[in-house]
Formats: structure tokens, sequence, C-alpha cells
């Protein structure tokens, strides 16, 4: 009796584990480079320790919980070729992802590459810094403010769950050169 109250258990894992699952976006970037990361506490670092790798979460994300980053998007900050000339960065107070973990696997190339493939492994990665719609290096890369990136891979499309993800994850995910597809299944740390 105790195993097959074990299997049923299992199964409704399973069937929630797929449940809980989201779509998303994710880009590549070099922590270690950073001076600093959004949430307290946590070292600008692309390794979080035991395997995870760091991560910032976009503000304009359905996951994101707390109010968005402060600032605006000013197109004085960006030299109308897609980087910025003023690039501080917004604060970002009320982030409450920090510290959390999910699971990113890939599921496609976003810009569409068609040498290349996922992979098939799942990476853990932790919110350490935010992705915020109001920071000029994002803003100033779509063609809105003269860039000639997507918004959504710029942290700037609402309603994409992005995630920009430490650059020595990149090859654990696919052989893609590019941004890429993935699935986010939030989990424990």
């Amino acid at each position: 009796m105790s195993v097959i109250i074990a299997a049923v258990a299992l199964s409704l894992l399973t069937n929630l584990t797929g449940v809980l699952a989201v779509s998303g976006v994710t880009t590549f970037n070099d922590f270690n480079s950073q001076s600093g990361v959004a949430c307290a506490g946590f070292p600008p670092n692309n390794s979080q320790g035991n395997g995870i790798f760091a991560a910032a979460m976009s503000d304009l994300s359905p996951l994101w919980i707390g109010a968005r980053c402060q600032g605006t998007q000013d197109a004085s900050k960006c030299d109308g070729r897609g980087s910025c000339v003023n690039c501080i960065g917004p604060a970002c107070p009320d982030e409450q992802q920090c510290g959390h973990c999910f699971n990113i696997r890939c599921t496609g190339s976003l810009d569409g590459e068609v040498v290349g493939s996922c992979s098939g492994k799942t990476i853990k990665v932790k919110i350490v810094d935010a992705c915020p719609a109001t920071h000029p290096a994002n803003y100033c890369k779509i063609p809105q403010f003269g860039g000639t990136i997507n918004p959504r891979e710029a942290c700037e499309a609402s309603g994409i769950n992005a995630f920009d993800i430490a650059t020595t994850a990149r090859s654990q995910l696919s052989t893609f050169q590019g941004n890429l597809n993935i699935d986010i299944e939030p989990i424990s740390c």
C-alpha cells in the first residue's frame, strides 16, 4: 500500500512541477565584470556556489515580485546608436526575488539560429541582480532609442519572463551563440 501511495505522490509531484514551469528568454551577462549587484549581500560573481549561476530578472517579468525599479527612460542618456552615455542604473529597493533560485532549460534559439542546439541540461540560477527597464544600458539598445536590439533581448518587453544569466552558463545550456528561449521553474536553493 505504501508503494502505491509513494507512486501516486511522485506522479502528482511530477505533474505539479510541469505546471510550475513557464516560458521565457535569456540573455547573458558577465557578473564578474560588474562592480555590484542590486541584491544586497550577494557578490557580483558568475558563480553563486554549488553549481548555481548568477542571474538578474527583468522588472517587467511576470515572475518579478515587488515594485518595479525606480527611474525613467531618458533619451539624453543614449548615444542614438545603441549605447548609453550616462550608464548609471536605477535603484531597485523592492526586488523580492533576491536569493530565490530557478531551474532553467533551453528550448531553442531566440535569434533563429539554425546551427547549434539545446543541450537538454537544466541549470540552477540564483537571482542576485535586477535587469531594469529603466536602466540606460538596457533601453538604449532598443530601436526606440536608436539601438537595434529586440526589446525581448534587453529586458524591455512587458509580459516576458526575461533573465540575464551568467555567461559561464551558456555552454551548459546550448551550443547556440546567441540568446535563448527557455523554460523557467522555481526551485529551492
